[in-house]
């Protein structure tokens, strides 16, 4: 090679260099761009800037990581398991695995704690698999508080959905034994009635009570309502748990959501009444 060829090879290594080292940049710049927006509850533009990293280092396990964790807060449960399976397949820093290990179990607690008024058993699958993932942690992280509280809580829900679960199952092998119970108290019931010279008549020493409640309406209803939609804006401004958070936050903050939108639902059911 001659000097002149030896000096165009020169500059095309320095220009290749100096390409790398600009993409580098890029790429550090959307990374930092999508975890600002992402403190920010901009999630959705977050994950914009973690496909721009991707673009460039598809094989990178922490922008994929941040997008999971941008989809769990989105509540894209899906999307987010299959991106921390990827992670946690991939990547060769444990503690990123570990961390993409629980946050897995979080996903299916979370759907777990979503499909136990809808189906238990599948409920009881997905908080038996939050278990596997979090165990799995352990294996990793024998430390990890949080995730052995996690495994304890989860544990606890699965003997109350089993308990459930079979309770179910005897009233589908004995549905008439409700019934069967009702007319022998009923028999029981008017044997005693005889024998004291009663009538053989129902009673129902409640219903005036009720009806009278009925009658008298909740006049305090439209003032409740008003206070959950407040109640309501205050917490959707506040931002989500973080998708690291303990399986005990996780289920109260379902729970807490189930019971306003059971608030809401009751609340737009009432008549409000009319002062004109």
């Amino acid at each position: 090679m001659n000097a002149k060829n030896f000096k165009i090879f020169l500059i095309v290594l320095v220009v290749l260099a100096l390409a790398q080292i600009a993409c580098g940049n890029t790429t550090e710049q959307s990374l930092r761009q999508g975890n600002k927006l992402y403190q920010q509850g901009n999630f959705n533009q977050a994950i914009d800037k973690y496909d721009q990293v991707l673009l460039e280092k598809p094989e990178a396990p922490e922008p994929r990581f941040n997008k999971a964790d941008g989809f769990y807060r989105l509540d894209d449960l899906d999307k987010a398991t299959d991106l921390y399976k990827q992670v946690a397949a991939d990547s060769k820093d444990m503690k990123l695995v570990a961390k993409a290990k629980y946050n897995l179990g979080n996903c299916s607690f979370q759907q777990g704690s979503k499909q136990r008024d809808s189906n238990l058993q599948k409920a009881l699958e997905d908080f038996k698999n939050s278990i596997v993932y979090w165990r799995q942690v352990l294996d990793i992280e024998p430390a990890n508080e949080k995730a052995a509280k996690n495994i304890e809580v989860a544990r606890l829900i699965i003997k109350d959905i089993i308990d459930q679960l079979n309770k179910q199952k005897q009233q589908q092998q004995n549905p008439n034994q409700p019934q069967n119970q009702k007319q022998q108290k009923q028999q029981n019931q008017q044997k005693q009635n005889q024998q004291q010279g009663e009538p053989n008549q129902p009673k129902e020493p409640n219903q005036p009570q009720q009806q009278k409640q009925q009658q008298q309406g909740e006049p305090n209803k439209p003032q409740e309502q008003k206070q959950q939609q407040e109640q309501q804006k205050q917490q959707e401004q506040q931002k989500v748990a973080a998708s690291d958070a303990t399986a005990q936050e996780i289920l109260d903050k379902e729970q807490q959501q189930q019971k306003e939108r059971e608030n809401l639902q009751r609340a737009g059911n009432e008549k409000v009444e009319k002062d004109w």
